[in-house]
């Protein structure tokens, strides 16, 4: 199965305050807030990039269906592409 690798920008400044999370954009000087998932997401693919791997480390930590997991992930990564705080590399094996 393919996966994708979520690479977060060097210009992405991110801060976990309290279980929530603010990333602060260097280049744009704008904010981003993450919930208490996007945070560990956040986390996860601070030490891995597979959009895979992050998702199974995931479902450890919170009581989801893996479906609904997986799109409520892709629909954040969109937004932190357009936001330009990521970058997705699809088709990694």
């Amino acid at each position: 199965m393919l996966d994708r690798r979520v690479k977060l920008s060097q210009d992405a400044l991110f801060q976990d305050i309290g279980g929530e999370g603010v990333i602060l954009d260097l280049a744009s000087a704008s904010y981003f807030g993450l919930d208490e998932v996007g945070v560990s997401f956040w986390k996860q693919l601070q030490s891995d990039s597979s959009f895979q791997r992050a998702c199974a480390e995931l479902l450890l930590h919170f009581d989801v269906e893996p479906s609904q997991l997986a799109n409520d992930l892709d629909a954040l990564v969109r937004q932190l592409v357009d936001a330009g705080l990521v970058t997705v590399e699809q088709g990694i094996a």
